[in-house]
């Protein structure tokens, strides 16, 4: 997927020049062979010098299925002697002879651009349509001609994106050069940064003449060898809604309730303590998550205690319980709030306490997991935030609260996940880190929402709203 903002700015009217900068393994090459997949229909050629066509057909298997799409130009020396008359200024055209003029002048008897002849061709035999031409590098071209990166732009531009109304993408391996920058018509860099150690690919757009930019900045992924990036986060919502389909629990592990999630962790263990850290301005959400998990315990004859919390009131629980198709278990759902005068509990499934019983009795949630195991046997799921317990117990009573939690879970197998965010104490957030047996991190980073575990240890995964079951669900991409 390439972004909207670069796919408006190929598209427009036009020649124009877009450069692609960034450092060797950024993933600049593969980035320009999706442009090219993404404009098939605007004559791709690719002049590299890099390598042969049959290495470059290994390196990029994608390249030999589009062969009869897409020119590979290798880099060789045959001269070229044939010109084109030059028609007038409003007939699209190549002016082939400006490379004899411009090699010339710039490096007499040395300057030989052999390739641009068929490139040249290739771009005349298509007219009037729109050709896309990618060289790759324009440093690596630079040298071999013996002529100044510069000098490649203001030629390209003087015999194909004016007269031609060709688009030409230069790759560079050079960051920041503000000349060139300013003779191309846009810029994107490609840059690699480290999460906790982990390494994440972003994109960002400098200019792009004529084209607003309301998102500059992307992450992206090349897994499997295509360039994708990713889209700010979005909420969906299903066309039509339908029941939830439960993933199996296992003898020895619950399922999440997400198949992309059991694949990376293999499931939550019997009587496992889940930690989730959310990160600052992290959409609610995230909550999709552990109410996948609930949704899935209890969609197979199991129960869920949830304390209640912002973007999961018990309001929130019903309408998700709704949603996923299983309101006939409605009551297999507990969801513990706070006491509030002005709005009556009416629900049988909601419990209220008032905030000086949760801080003289921590154990409320245990309680009500025991009453629903014995109500309705099966599997229990507890779901709580420590942010709001932070708000009603010191945090010495809170961190032995935490340390007994975890050893209820264990004792009972039964599956709790603790939710702490960014406002919470670091106290609270180590005790919970250190009692956790897997212990989940999401942030969001470029408007992109992201999760990576830090317990066991894996790659950034990027989250994405999925619709496609009939219920809210999500996909995890690896970041690669």
């Amino acid at each position: 997927m390439i972004p909207e903002e670069i796919r408006g700015f190929l598209s427009q009217e036009g020649g124009s020049s877009l450069i692609i900068q960034g450092s060797p393994g950024t993933g600049k090459t593969i980035m320009a062979l999706e442009l090219m997949d993404a404009f098939l229909n605007h004559n791709p050629i690719y002049l590299t010098t890099r390598s042969t066509t049959e290495a470059m057909y290994q390196y990029f298997p994608r390249l030999r299925r589009k062969r009869e799409e897409i020119d590979i130009i290798e880099s060789k020396g045959i001269f070229w002697d044939k010109f084109f008359k030059k028609g007038d200024d409003t007939t699209l055209r190549v002016e082939k002879d400006a490379f004899e003029v411009y090699g010339m002048l710039d490096d007499p008897g040395k300057t030989d651009l052999s390739e641009f002849d068929m490139v040249c061709d290739r771009v005349d035999a298509f007219l009037p349509g729109t050709s896309l031409l990618v060289l790759d590098s324009l440093e690596g071209l630079s040298d071999k001609y013996n002529v100044s990166e510069k000098f490649l732009i203001t030629l390209l531009n003087r015999c194909l994106i004016e007269p031609a109304h060709t688009k030409v993408v230069f790759i560079l391996e050079k960051e920041n050069d503000a000349e060139l920058n300013y003779l191309a018509d846009g810029v994107v860099s490609l840059q690699q940064k480290e999460i906790d150690g982990r390494r994440v690919r972003t994109l960002s757009i400098d200019k792009l003449r004529g084209i607003s930019i309301p998102q500059p900045n992307y992450l992206f992924t090349l897994g499997n060898g295509r360039f994708h990036s990713f889209n700010p986060f979005e909420v969906m919502h299903p066309a039509d809604y339908l029941t939830f389909k439960p993933i199996p629990n296992t003898k020895t592990s619950y399922s999440t309730g997400n198949h992309d999630m059991d694949e990376i962790l293999g499931g939550y263990p019997i009587g496992s303590y889940i930690l989730l850290e959310i990160g600052e301005s992290v959409d609610n959400f995230f909550y999709i998550l552990p109410v996948l998990t609930a949704v899935n315990v209890v969609s197979q004859n199991g129960s869920a205690v949830i304390l209640s919390v912002s973007g999961a009131g018990p309001g929130e629980v019903k309408n998700y319980v709704f949603e996923y198709g299983l309101s006939d278990k409605l009551n297999s759902f507990r969801v513990v709030t706070e006491k509030n005068p002005e709005e009556p509990i009416t629900e049988d499934f909601v419990v209220a306490y008032d905030k000086e019983y949760f801080s003289n009795k921590f154990n409320i949630l245990d309680r009500e997991t025991q009453k629903m195991y014995a109500e309705h046997g099966g599997d229990v799921v507890k779901i709580v935030d420590y942010g709001i317990l932070e708000t009603m117990i010191d945090q010495p009573a809170l961190k032995k609260g935490i340390i007994s939690e975890k050893k209820y879970t264990a004792a009972n197998r039964i599956l709790t996940i603790a939710i702490c965010k960014h406002s919470t104490a670091p106290e609270i957030k180590k005790t919970l880190a250190d009692v956790s047996d897997i212990h989940l991190k999401l942030y969001k980073c470029n408007n992109t929402m992201i999760v990576y575990g830090e317990k066991p240890t894996t790659g950034i995964y990027v989250i994405e709203p999925d619709v496609s079951h009939g219920y809210k669900d999500v996909k995890l991409t690896s970041v690669r």
